[in-house]
């Protein structure tokens, strides 16, 4: 199955503490623990001014400081769209194009996005085969540097950041609107820093190909969207923002 969490919790532990200078240095406390998987988290936002950020939208809803997130229904994610060019000449086709270190356009990259979408026109079921080929294809471990799309694709490793930039661009490449989030990701008591992929279902739909999730589940606070320059905005939070837990399930 796409999703194993149990099985692979220690996978996903060692992604966020093979480096614990660096990990633990920014990681903030949860009020209290959270079971695995869960499909709705509700928590204030403490200490931190949170402006500027991208807290508002699809399966987050900001109160004040209380923030809700609701995981997506699986079984209900479909699009209006068809692959391969179905989304082209709409408003997502801005999410289909080449950015700096997401080449779309590069020929392994097409190739390969080619051949996991195959014939199956429905997004959905092409997004998801890319979300488990980048979690079953790259080893976890921490790098240090920009990611870059095409040297992930040689290189078959990386954390968070290589994860989400090789399955942006492999969406992008295969016609499915697609963008990078950032914010963090409860493992094991707290919250870390954390990238994932955004793909675009009539609704942006969080996916994780680090720990293997489609979609993501509420655990994941998403704060900002865009590439690398714009998750920078984060370090401004390391230290303020406390984290309480009103409710998950």
């Amino acid at each position: 199955a796409i999703e194993n969490w149990k099985a692979d919790a220690g996978k996903r532990s060692r992604v966020v503490t093979a480096d614990r200078d660096i990990y633990e240095s920014t990681a903030i406390a949860a009020s209290k623990r959270l079971r695995e998987n869960i499909g709705t988290l509700r928590v204030r936002l403490i200490g931190a001014d949170m402006s500027g950020f991208d807290l508002k939208g699809y399966r987050q809803r900001l109160r004040g400081d209380t923030l809700t997130i609701v995981r997506e229904d699986r079984s209900a994610l479909k699009a209006a769209y068809a692959l391969p060019d179905g989304a082209k000449g709409s408003m997502m086709g801005l999410f289909l194009g080449p950015e700096p270190l997401l080449e779309v356009n590069n020929p392994k990259i097409v190739a390969l996005a080619r051949r996991l979408r195959g014939s199956d026109t429905d997004p959905r079921v092409v997004a998801e085969r890319i979300n488990r080929w980048v979690y079953d294809s790259l080893r976890k471990t921490i790098t240090i540097g920009m990611p870059s799309a095409l040297a992930t694709l040689v290189a078959r490793r990386g954390d968070c950041n290589e994860h989400t930039q090789l399955a942006v661009a492999l969406s992008r490449a295969a016609g499915v609107p697609a963008r990078v989030a950032a914010g963090l990701a409860y493992v094991d008591g707290k919250f870390y820093y954390h990238a994932w992929p955004e793909i675009w279902l009539e609704r942006w739909v969080a996916t994780d190909p680090t720990f293997g999730q489609f979609p993501a589940d509420a655990a994941h606070l998403r704060l900002t969207v865009g590439g690398l320059g714009r998750q920078a905005d984060l370090l401004r939070l390391m230290g303020p923002l406390k984290i309480d837990v009103v409710s998950a399930n």
